[in-house]
């Protein structure tokens, strides 16, 4: 069963534009880290002061097997952001739900 994963990251654009400065590459590198481990969709929305990822995944397992290989390029991208870990969320279809 699918899973969606929320990822909560307090940081304004202009700390993920130093960032992608600071480490060029490194996001294209960790979203193309997560498709090969299965990431099945990716979107980032934001609001003033926050960013959040919203992934899809075929599975928790997947994800797992996903942060353990990224943990190397996840702490970089912590330490180029400059900001606090970010917060996950994991989420589930309702069950018996057909939408």
């Amino acid at each position: 069963m699918t899973i969606v994963v929320t990822v909560r990251i307090e940081a304004t654009l202009e700390q993920l534009a130093a960032a992608d400065r600071a480490e060029p590459g490194l996001y294209d590198e960790i979203i193309a880290l997560a498709y090969e481990h299965g990431m099945l969709s990716h979107r980032r929305v934001y609001r003033d002061g926050a960013v959040m990822d919203i992934d899809e995944w075929p599975s928790e397992e997947a994800r797992e097997a996903f942060r353990a290989d990224a943990q190397p390029l996840l702490a970089r991208m912590g330490v180029a952001r400059g900001t606090k870990p970010s917060a996950a969320e994991v989420w589930r279809d309702m069950p018996g739900s057909s939408h």
